[in-house]
This record gives C-alpha cells, sequence and structure tokens, in this order.
C-alpha cells in the first residue's frame, strides 16, 4: 500500500515538513533541469532532512520512527547520520523514495532546516576507480564548468562499510533563490551499508 505526501502519516504528523516538501521538489526539478541531469534516467535513492540543533533532530528523529525503523545509526565524519527506512514510501519526482537521511547536527548552521538533498545513483563502470568515475561524472555533465553552480567532490568514511561512497554533490552559488542540493554517488546507500 502507498500512501502519497498528502496523507503520507509522518508529513501530516510533521506539518511544516509537509508544507515544505512540494516546493523541495519543484527546487530539486529546477535545479535538475539547470543542470541538465533527467531525473527519470537515474534513481533517486534517498532523500535528506537538515537541522541546526539537536532538540530539533531528536524531535524529526522521534516522528519518523513512528513510520518507519532505523536503517543505519553510523558516525560519518564526526557526527551521527541516522537512515530510516519508511514503512510507506513518499513520492517525489515520479519516483517512490523510502529512505530519509538525518544527520545530527555537528557546526554548520544551514540557513534553511529542513529538505535539503537527494542524492541518486550512476553505477560504477565495470572496472572503474573511484578517481575515474569522479572523471566520468565531470565529463558527462560538465558541472565544474558552469558559474553559477557549486560542485563537490567528498568520499565520506565510516567505519564499517566496505564499498567506496564517493559523491558529487551539486547546487547552486545563490541559496536564496534555491538551496537545494543534488548528490550523485555510484551504489544505492542500502547497498553500502549492508556488504
Amino acid at each position: 500500500m502507498t500512501i502519497f505526501n498528502q496523507s503520507h502519516p509522518f508529513c501530516i504528523e510533521v506539518a511544516d515538513l509537509l508544507e515544505s516538501f512540494s516546493s523541495f521538489e519543484k527546487k530539486i526539478q529546477t535545479l535538475a533541469q539547470i543542470i541538465n541531469l533527467d531525473l527519470n534516467e537515474y534513481e533517486i535513492d534517498h532523500i535528506a532532512l537538515r537541522v541546526n540543533t539537536e532538540d530539533k533532530a531528536k524531535y524529526w528523529l522521534t516522528q519518523l520512527l513512528k513510520y518507519g525503523t532505523v536503517l543505519s545509526n553510523n558516525a560519518v565524519n564526526g557526527r551521527i547520520i541516522y537512515l530510516i527506512k519508511l514503512k510507506y514510501p513518499l513520492h517525489f519526482a515520479g519516483q517512490f523514495i523510502d529512505i530519509i537521511e538525518l544527520p545530527f547536527p555537528k557546526n554548520k548552521i544551514y540557513p534553511i532546516e529542513g529538505w535539503e538533498h537527494i542524492e541518486i545513483v550512476i553505477p560504477f563502470l565495470q572496472n572503474e576507480t573511484t578517481e575515474s568515475w569522479v572523471e566520468r561524472i565531470s565529463r558527462l555533465f560538465l558541472w565544474n564548468k558552469l558559474d553559477n553552480l557549486k560542485v563537490k567532490v567528498s568520499e565520506p568514511k565510516v567505519e564499517g562499510e566496505q564499498l567506496p561512497n564517493p559523491s558529487v554533490a551539486v547546487s547552486l552559488m545563490d541559496k536564496a533563490q534555491n538551496h537545494a542540493c543534488i548528490k550523485v554517488h555510484p551504489y544505492n546507500i542500502k547497498k553500502v551499508i549492508e556488504v
């Protein structure tokens, strides 16, 4: 049984997230057009929330756990990041997404709390290294050639994970115009944490 966003129990309970969900979806679709990325061609494996206080993180975690279970709560770059698997997925950009990422805050203050980024999967090619995957993503989309974009390449280290999990994050320089971010990584997050 699928529950769409307007009636999804989590979104109803946390009304401010429901209000911002459709706006976030539009911002992601706008960003995808700007960066020439067809969201229909790639799997969106999870959506991420961002918060500035531990109290807000605990509140949203409590709400999420009413409608899902903890898939992972690993320390990543000095902070705990929860991955919650929802019982019923959210409908987003034509796909059904059942994983929400909720990092507990570290030092950074986000100008907008709430929905912040999606992550899509562009798999490694056979025998492709992390470096050559990043180069291929760069050549494929030429994101680093556009002046209005911020592009960040990272590879978070998580204890116990066996698969490499590099990511390329793309967002607009003007966060007031659109704070949303699209990240690309080579493996579905479920596969990364299961190995």
